[in-house]
């Protein structure tokens, strides 16, 4: 028996939308040890939020549409016998996903308790070297992730060897950074929903939850 989902939408605890998974296409397994409650195999599930000009098409496992951005989950609960609930936020700390259009959500399975964050296809510039930088700059790092700048200073003359661990620190010159999204999206996907198109711009929250029940 295939799992169906309900899915909802928070704007400032005001409910905005609420609809259904388009499919489950992958990442059963780890998805029945969840809704079983079992703790050896469990997989963290993360939420995706894309971007993209078009509407997703109902076989974009990937979220494809450029550029996407992946925010980890918050939690999970079980509701109910047979049922899991996953709890998400897009919060004005979410860095890299200031500037998108909102329209498709991903439930994904991860291969171990890591929150995945990734930043594809972002317009953030590349480092450059000998560059004043203020907190709150964006760069993309030689490794195609994503750091802000947390302390105001000149980068150094050659790039530092950048933190690969989402909220890690680098020194850089007389600045500092901390990786706020990686590259890589996590997978596999389990279920993927379209929602009504909405423009982030990082100055309001949104909250929501996704309940799959065999």
């Amino acid at each position: 028996m295939r799992p169906s989902g309900i899915v909802t939408l928070y704007k400032g605890g005001r409910l905005v939308w609420t609809g259904h998974n388009l499919y489950v296409n992958a990442g059963l397994p780890p998805l029945a040890n969840l809704i079983a409650g079992v703790t050896t195999g469990q997989y963290v599930a993360a939420m995706g939020f894309g971007s993209g000009a078009t509407a997703p098409a109902a076989t974009d496992t990937g979220l494809t549409a450029s550029p996407t951005y992946y925010n980890a989950i918050g939690s999970h609960s079980f509701p109910s016998s047979g049922s899991v609930q996953f709890n998400y936020s897009l919060l004005a700390t979410d860095y890299g996903a200031a500037g998108l259009t909102i329209q498709e959500l991903g439930l994904f399975a991860n291969a171990s308790a890591l929150a995945l964050p990734a930043a594809i296809g972002t317009a953030n510039p590349a480092w450059n070297a000998a560059t004043a930088y203020v907190v709150g700059n964006l760069v993309t790092d030689s490794n195609g992730n994503l750091q802000r700048c947390t302390t105001l200073g000149t980068s150094g003359g050659s790039a530092p060897t950048w933190s690969s661990i989402v909220g890690g620190s680098t020194s850089d010159g007389s600045a500092a950074w901390t990786l706020v999204a990686l590259h890589t999206a996590p997978g596999p996907i389990l279920a993927h929903v379209a929602v009504p198109a909405f423009a982030y711009t990082g100055t309001g929250n949104y909250s929501g939850t996704w309940t799959l029940t065999f």
